[in-house]
């Protein structure tokens, strides 16, 4: 599967942290005044990357992907993540995701200090600078 991104969206909080990569920018505000379905209907091509942190102490912590494709999404498990400034590659039992990415600056800053966070020894990740 491969996508053009043209808006990233990265969020590291107390529950957990997650990387957005999608072929169209965010509603914003104009979610508020559209329904269910134009709202599903806009959100396009896209790659979700999420890590959950365990709340309790005999809770699990784990990665969670999803696309837009149903047939992509699940927990990782077995999977290698390669990040470079124009594609991130995904690779997993499922097959391989490439991502075509023209992060900022400051976007790929946050991309290769969030990416361990997300990848925290579950699958492998390589940073191509």
């Amino acid at each position: 599967m491969k996508l053009n991104c043209i808006e990233i969206s990265i969020n590291n909080e107390e529950l957990g942290c997650q990387v957005t990569f999608s072929e169209k920018r965010s509603l914003g505000e104009k979610a508020a005044n559209m329904s269910v379905q134009e709202i599903i209907d806009s959100t396009g091509k896209y790659l979700l990357i999420q890590r959950s942190y365990a709340d309790y102490e005999d809770e699990n912590e784990y990665v969670y992907y999803e696309t837009h494709d149903g047939n992509f999404a699940g927990e990782l498990v077995d999977y290698e993540i390669t990040l470079s400034k124009q594609c991130l590659e995904l690779d997993q039992t499922e097959g391989k995701i490439i991502v075509s990415i023209s992060p900022t600056a400051k976007e790929y800053r946050e991309l290769k200090k969030t990416l361990p966070l997300l990848v925290n020894k579950s699958g492998k990740l390589i940073i191509n600078e």
